[in-house]
């Protein structure tokens, strides 16, 4: 009985001790394997107006990276209540944590391209961040 008990302690033991060791070398490439996040998820938006000042409804909204031209579509809605759009969240994160590029926000409306606005965006180990880039952008 004692026996089985001990394997039995050794397996839970074996077990724990290599998906904790998994764990701890998922993230060692960005140096994010000890830092403690917050649940919050982020969001880089951006207003699109016409000459007016009124929202404009894009056809399509995405942002290209520009150093290799990975195009991002964000899951959340494409526009959202107060007109604004995604350029970039925290979906994205796991693509350039701890880096830095630029991206440019591309909207179409009628089969034209009426938006192409740059975002200099970094990510640290938690979530994406934007360094410059319009609030409100005015379409073509």
């Amino acid at each position: 009985m004692r026996t089985t008990i001990y394997a039995a302690i050794l397996a839970i033991c074996y077990i724990i001790t290599t998906s904790s060791s998994c764990h701890k070398h998922r993230h060692s490439h960005t140096g994010c394997e000890r830092v403690a996040c917050t649940a919050m998820f982020a969001m880089i938006n951006t207003k699109v107006v016409d000459a007016n000042g009124r929202a404009v409804v894009l056809d399509d909204a995405y942002s290209q990276r520009k150093t290799n031209g990975d195009i991002y579509r964000s899951q959340q809605p494409m526009m959202w209540y107060d007109s604004s759009y995604v350029v970039l969240d925290d979906g994205y994160l796991t693509k350039m944590q701890n880096m830095s590029d630029t991206f440019y926000f591309i909207g179409t409306k009628g089969g034209k391209e009426v938006v192409r606005e740059p975002f200099a965006i970094n990510a640290d180990c938690c979530h994406v961040n934007k360094l410059s880039g319009k609030d409100v952008i005015t379409a073509k």
